[in-house]
Parts: C-alpha cells; sequence; structure tokens
C-alpha cells in the first residue's frame, strides 16, 4: 500500500477539486447521451510545459481502456483536457522518435537512424524556435539516446541528462524542472522539458508499486529484461514461460503506477503555485513496448502496441474534455506547439492539431506513417489508415540486403507466390539445418553448407504463400573471433526479395492476432501502394560526431559500438 504524506494529500485534494471544479470532469456522465463537447480556442499561454514518459504504450493507461489501476491520475487529467485516441509513433526507438518529435520531421527526413549520428545545424528544433523568441527554456532527460550532443539540448539556457542511477530518477528529475520554475520572474515566457526513463526496462518500480501487480517474488525462471537473456529471447533461440511475460508485464505497470503517483505530485505544485493556470501542458511517449504479443519483448518491432502511444493536452481555456479520434502522429507535437504559442513553424511534415482543438467535430487525418529499423539492419514501414469503424495496419518488413544477399538473423518468414522457389544460401559461420514451414505446414528440413548452394522449395500451388526458414542457432562474427562485427546472423539469402506483408484491422482485433493481408488482398494492395509511394529524403545531411572518450563508452554499453 502507498502511503501519502499528509501535505501530500491535501494537495492531491486540492488538485482535483481543481480539475474536477474549475475546468469540468467527464466523470459519471452517460457518454452515450452527451452532446459531442465543443472546442475552445487555445490562445497562447504564459508557459509550455512537455512531459515524455519513454515506452509507454497508450493501452496500458486507464483512459485509453486499461482496466487494471495504473494510471489513476492521468485518467483524471484526460477528463478535463484533450485525449488523442490514435496517436502513432514514427519509430519505436527513443532517440530518432524524439527528433522526430522535436523537428516535426519524418527519421529519414532528419536523417539520424543512427546514435553514431547527430542532428545538422540546419535543421530546427521547437526548444531553439521558442528561445529565438524570447523564451527561458530548460530541459530535464534522464540520458541514455536522449544526450544533448545528438543535438538536443540546443535552444536550452539549462539543460540536464544524467543518466538514470536509481528508482527515484523521476522524482529528482521533475524536482529540478520545479526548480527551474520557481526561479522565473512573474512576467516571463517559458518552455520546459521533462523526460523519464521510469517506464523503460529494466522495470524496477518501488515496491509499494511492484507489489500491486505482482506481490509475491519473480516466478521460476525469471530474468532480468535486459542483456543476454532478452537478445536470446528476441533471436528465438528461447520461448520464455507465460508466467515469466505476466511477470514482466506487471513489472511494466508497477513502474507506470510509480510515474502516475510522480506526475499526481508535479501537477499538485503546480496548482499550488498558480503555474498551472497559465500553462499548456502536452504529455507524450516516444513508443509502446511488447511483451510476446508478436514474438518478441522490448521495442524492437513496429506492431500497434510498439507505436500506439499517448497523447495528452490541457489548456487553461478548456472547459469540456475532448477526444480526437483522427489519426495523428508524433511530427504533429512540433507544430501544435508552434500553433500554440503563436510562433511561426520552419517547413515540417507534421501537422498543427490545434484546427481540432477549435472543431473537434472537423475531419482530421486519416493516414498515418511509421518505421522500424533493428540493430542487425532489418528494415520495416507502416502505414495505418482509418476508414469509418475500422483502423487497418498494413507492415512490410524485410531483412538487411546488399548486393550479394539478404542477411538472416535466425529466423525469416516472407511472402511468395508460384509453385516453386529457386535460391541461393549459405550457412553462417558454418553448416546447419534450416527448418522449413510453408503456409503453417512443416516441410522437409534443408542443409546449408559453408559454401553458396542451389536450394529449392516446393511450394505446391500458385500460392501466394507464406514461407518460415528457421535455423538452430545465430552467432556473431565479434563472438566467434571472425571480426568486430555486433550483428548476430545465421545464414544469408540470394536470389528473390524476402519481404512479408501483414495487415490487421485494429478496431476488430486492437492486439493484431489476425493477419488478413490475404483475406482483403484489396485493401493490402492500395496500401502497399500507398506505402511504395512514401519517400522520405533528408532535409539536411546528418554525420557521425565528433564524442569523447566518455559519450563512446555509453555508445558502446548500448550495444551501439565494440
Amino acid at each position: 500500500m502507498v502511503v501519502l504524506r499528509p501535505r501530500t494529500l491535501r494537495r492531491l485534494a486540492g488538485l482535483a477539486l481543481f480539475l474536477l471544479g474549475s475546468f469540468g470532469c467527464a466523470a459519471g456522465r452517460d457518454e452515450a447521451s452527451a452532446p459531442p463537447a465543443a472546442g475552445f480556442e487555445p490562445t497562447p499561454t504564459r508557459g509550455y510545459l512537455l512531459i515524455s514518459i519513454d515506452t509507454l504504450r497508450a493501452d496500458r493507461i486507464g483512459a485509453w481502456g486499461y482496466e487494471k489501476g495504473t494510471t489513476p491520475f492521468l485518467d483524471t487529467l484526460a477528463a478535463r483536457g484533450t485525449l488523442f485516441e490514435r496517436a502513432i509513433a514514427q519509430i519505436p526507438s527513443t532517440l530518432q522518435s524524439h527528433l522526430s518529435i522535436f523537428t516535426g520531421l519524418y527519421p529519414r527526413e532528419h536523417g539520424v537512424m543512427h546514435p553514431i549520428y547527430v542532428l545538422a545545424p540546419e535543421i530546427p528544433l521547437v526548444s531553439e524556435l521558442f528561445h529565438d523568441a524570447g523564451f527561458r527554456t530548460a530541459g530535464f532527460t534522464e540520458g541514455g539516446y536522449m544526450k544533448g550532443y545528438h543535438g538536443f539540448q540546443r535552444g536550452y539556457e539549462v539543460w540536464s541528462d544524467e543518466n538514470p542511477t536509481a528508482e527515484t530518477d523521476v522524482e529528482r528529475t521533475f524536482a529540478r524542472g520545479l526548480d527551474f520554475l520557481r526561479g522565473l520572474a512573474p512576467d516571463e515566457r517559458f518552455l520546459l522539458f521533462l523526460h523519464t526513463y521510469a517506464v523503460h526496462d529494466p522495470y524496477e518500480p518501488p515496491a509499494a508499486h511492484r507489489e500491486r501487480f505482482w506481490p509475491g517474488p519473480p516466478p521460476a525462471g525469471a530474468f532480468p529484461p535486459t542483456g543476454p537473456e532478452l537478445a536470446r529471447v528476441n533471436e528465438r533461440e528461447i520461448v520464455p514461460d507465460p508466467e515469466v511475460v505476466t511477470w514482466l508485464s506487471a513489472l511494466y505497470d508497477g513502474s507506470i503506477h510509480y510515474v502516475d503517483s510522480v506526475l499526481a505530485s508535479l501537477f499538485a505544485e503546480l496548482e499550488r503555485t498558480g503555474l498551472l493556470a497559465e500553462t499548456t501542458v502536452i504529455l507524450f511517449s516516444d513508443h509502446g513496448e511488447e511483451f510476446f504479443e508478436h514474438g518478441r519483448l522490448s521495442h524492437t518491432q513496429t506492431y500497434h502496441e510498439l507505436l500506439h502511444v499517448p497523447l495528452l493536452l490541457l489548456h487553461p481555456a478548456q472547459r469540456e474534455p475532448l477526444r480526437i479520434r483522427s489519426l495523428v502522429e508524433g511530427i504533429d507535437i512540433a507544430p501544435t506547439l508552434l500553433d500554440l504559442a503563436g510562433l511561426p513553424a520552419p517547413p515540417m511534415s507534421g501537422r498543427s492539431l490545434v484546427p481540432l482543438l477549435r472543431a473537434p467535430g472537423a475531419a482530421g487525418s486519416d493516414r498515418a506513417f511509421a518505421e522500424g529499423v533493428s540493430r542487425a539492419g532489418g528494415v520495416s514501414r507502416v502505414r495505418y489508415r482509418a476508414s469509418g469503424h475500422e483502423l487497418l495496419q498494413l507492415i512490410h518488413t524485410r531483412p538487411e540486403a546488399d548486393r550479394d544477399g539478404a542477411w538472416i538473423t535466425r529466423r525469416l518468414v516472407f511472402d511468395t507466390s508460384g509453385k516453386q522457389l529457386a535460391f541461393d544460401a549459405v550457412g553462417f559461420p558454418g553448416e546447419r539445418s534450416l527448418a522449413v514451414t510453408i503456409d503453417g505446414r512443416d516441410a522437409p528440413a534443408l542443409w546449408l553448407g559453408g559454401g553458396w548452394q542451389r536450394l529449392s522449395l516446393d511450394l505446391g500451388g500458385p500460392g501466394p504463400h507464406r514461407v518460415a526458414l528457421e535455423a538452430d542457432s545465430c552467432r556473431s562474427p565479434h563472438e566467434l573471433g571472425l571480426g568486430d562485427d555486433p550483428r548476430c546472423f545465421s545464414f544469408k539469402i540470394a536470389g528473390f526479395s524476402p519481404e512479408r506483408w501483414e495487415l490487421f484491422d485494429l478496431a476488430a482485433d486492437p492486439h493484431g492476432r489476425h493477419d488478413l493481408s490475404r483475406r482483403r488482398s484489396t485493401d493490402t494492395r492500395a496500401l502497399r501502394n500507398e506505402l511504395r509511394a512514401i519517400v522520405h529524403t533528408p532535409r539536411a545531411a546528418g554525420s557521425p560526431g565528433e564524442f569523447s572518450d566518455e559519450q563512446i563508452q555509453a555508445l558502446r554499453a548500448l550495444g551501439y559500438l565494440r
């Protein structure tokens, strides 16, 4: 049980009255009979507060439908603010996603697709635009991929990016933000950015919050959600026990509950000082998290649980809660923020969401785009389409390829047509067996030698077919003493393009369990054509940064350098 000090209780009670009384609340209201909420005119405010809860998936929040009580305070905020039901992150990666959020550009437009790169100086960040307009600016992050040397610190007169060292770092991070606000003169405008990894793995909330969702000891076979065990799970070398996955998911929920309590204290102090009444707040996340819904842990794929993120806006002028169902993207935050402040925006791919605040019933976007890049070089691209009661998601996945063929980590699933498929293959680092599945049925295994050889599969009909090839191990050249390449491969193929298309109707199937790509070939083809027409080019060339020894060690610790 969480014990709150009397002063904290009084602050939370006062904040609840402030939210429920001054701004209205939808709690207890019959939503089916209530008239559509009216929009409001979001006039510029003195301050702008951006809060990034790293790795927070939307469907673990009560206001988005979760029923385990993870976010009592956030639910109260959502009941008086503007909740964007279908916000889509551009990439499930902290660095690239946050740069998209703060530049209003898709990842390949801002050009920082690897942690050794830094943002080109020609590409402005919203922090620079606010600073140039006379705002006091401060940013407090918890390091990792949010280090200032990637470009994040630009435009901030105060910037902190210390790596997290304890389970209570979110309290320290938010306290530093409050200290900055206390130091402002009453007439000074401000932009404050707060970021926390408290929901990110290794999921270590304080005991009181953890025990709400997992009161006992870890289950047999439990492992930390980082390190070699996680890598073996995601390389499909081991399958975790379902109870271990449930335990990890419960730790994640406990982490969310903890952050929710810290947010409550933050907002109580903002209300006590009067700042909440003159501040626009935008709360968001950079990406979600996966708990074996699609065979992996952490955030390495582009399924909906990785891309559907919370986006919540609070403005002092708002009197009725709003829920926006239009598709919106992380890149929309930057132009929205500038529009709210009355500042001009440079060319951006994102669009201001202010028109939806003024007229919630207006037609918003019905499309969204996202992508993903694995450490082994595989690429996925995603197209969303909202139409009527449907929300379709098409995912296109392909492995890393060079002129000699495509490298495969351990398992490859791809779509093809025809009665037979001929291709060349080579085992790496040597000969191995290759299990084959065609349309869900086991087929005779293939044997890969240590050199290139011609192979053929009898597919049994014209198709289309879904084929899976799976090797028995995956090791990197570095592990084998053959080189300094950290990537993990099992075999290489050539002679065809091993791509896969998956289609989900997320309105009817919110967890993406049922692939409709064959059954709904017309929709698949239409969205596939849309994806192929999307080409993002860098607005300016990013470049490898000049890193200190300490920064190189940090990148090496994160697994990006050897």
